[in-house]
């Protein structure tokens, strides 16, 4: 049971990562930027989520079954940087997964490709398979949204080539 709820969430954090398009086409040229980006997707965004906690009965330990914290920043001149982290935990099965990357961002009026230049991906898994994957090179792509959260705060919603939304990602103070 807890081998299937560990494959579960590994599978939500592998399709929430912020990959997109799973890295299958080239970034163009050498990654120099491709054009601007709109002044409303310019700055930093940070997504954050905590799922419900699970407790050891022997020891009364509780930790979150999975959380994840992503960040995508974006230059006027067409720059990104994108750092993500997430863990699941299972007891006695935990799994954390990082990226980092950075390149340029090519932004169509709902469209976006992230052209990695300089990109990894770490994958520690005490139940499974750990991995570290080079994703130099590599295009995610995404169709973009921002809209207004009830109180007013912009969010930025983005949805993968599979057809995953991530987000709502909110402007980092």
């Amino acid at each position: 049971m807890h081998r299937v709820q560990l494959l579960s969430v590994s599978l939500l954090l592998a399709l929430t990562i912020g990959c997109g398009s799973g890295g299958d086409a080239a970034a163009p040229g050498d990654g120099a930027p491709t054009g601007r980006v709109p002044d409303e997707l310019v700055g930093s965004w940070r997504f954050e989520q905590i799922l419900d906690q699970t407790c050891d009965p022997n020891t009364g330990l509780c930790v979150p079954t999975s959380a994840q914290v992503e960040t995508l920043s974006f230059t006027e001149e067409g720059r990104f940087e994108q750092l993500f982290y997430a863990e699941s935990n299972f007891p006695p099965c935990s799994q954390v997964i990082q990226h980092e990357s950075e390149g340029s961002a090519e932004v169509g009026e709902s469209t976006l490709a992230l052209h990695i230049t300089e990109g990894l991906t770490r994958v520690d898994d005490n139940c499974g398979e750990s991995s570290v994957t080079d994703e130099d090179g590599e295009t995610d792509t995404y169709t973009w949204e921002i809209t207004a959260s009830q109180s007013g705060i912009p969010q930025l919603f983005l949805t993968n080539d599979r057809g995953t939304t991530l987000g709502p990602f909110e402007p980092e103070s």
